[in-house]
């Protein structure tokens, strides 16, 4: 897997760019509580997966255990 950068998206971006359907928490409290992959999708003739995380200042988890979660993840990607 090629990575050029990797920039914080919210949900709603990543489900209108991959037309994926993951899900959007509408108030403060945390809603994405595990690495998810969005629907590949091309751009510009390149193959494009985007990758919701949940985020730092999570309500559920510390930021040490969401950095371990996104660790895990990149490390078997």
């Amino acid at each position: 897997m090629m990575t050029e950068k990797l920039t914080p998206l919210p949900p709603q971006f990543i489900n209108l760019a991959s037309r994926s359907n993951l899900r959007i928490g509408m108030n403060l409290e945390s809603c994405t509580a595990e690495v998810q992959l969005a629907d590949e999708f091309t751009l510009d003739g390149r193959s494009v997966i985007l990758i919701d995380t949940p985020g730092f200042d999570d309500t559920s988890k510390s930021d040490t255990d969401i950095l371990k979660m996104i660790a895990a993840f990149l490390a078997t990607t």
